[in-house]
């Protein structure tokens, strides 16, 4: 199954910002320059295949991402694309031992969600990861 921490590893390793500066599950320090990985609170309806769980070739995991960046609306946004990118973009990944077939985003580019309150521009991606299922 893919866990949260692999999502994390795979967007860390897209070189954005150091890998500390990469989250999951909570952003701590609300560092400039962060990037939280979060299950995304609304999901899809659960379904099987045809002829049950061991036919299942597949499984998918949708995702919240937050650019937590600087103080700059322009340097978010350009962030915030780039990073939707990439992930758009992305076929046949591998990450920790997980086979990612696509990466489907969820809306059609990274949402604005204002600043925090120390004044730090935020933006969203939602996406959805279609991945192998082996042995889940």
């Amino acid at each position: 199954m893919l866990m949260l921490e692999d999502v994390r590893d795979l967007v860390s390793g897209l070189g954005f910002t150091e890998d500390h500066n990469v989250y999951m599950g909570k952003l701590d320090a609300k560092q400039d320059k962060s990037i939280g990985v979060y299950n995304l609170k609304r999901s899809a309806p659960y379904t099987v295949a045809i002829g049950g769980k061991d036919k299942e070739s597949y499984r998918t995991k949708q995702i919240s991402i937050l650019v937590h960046w600087n103080r700059s609306m322009r340097d978010t946004e350009a962030v915030g694309a780039e990073l939707f990118e990439k992930l758009a973009a992305m076929r046949e990944v591998r990450i920790n031992e997980k086979q990612i077939k696509f990466i489907h985003p969820l809306v059609d580019q990274p949402v604005d969600v204002g600043t925090d309150d120390n004044g730090i521009y935020e933006m969203v991606i939602e996406i959805e990861l279609i991945y192998e299922r082996k042995g889940d």
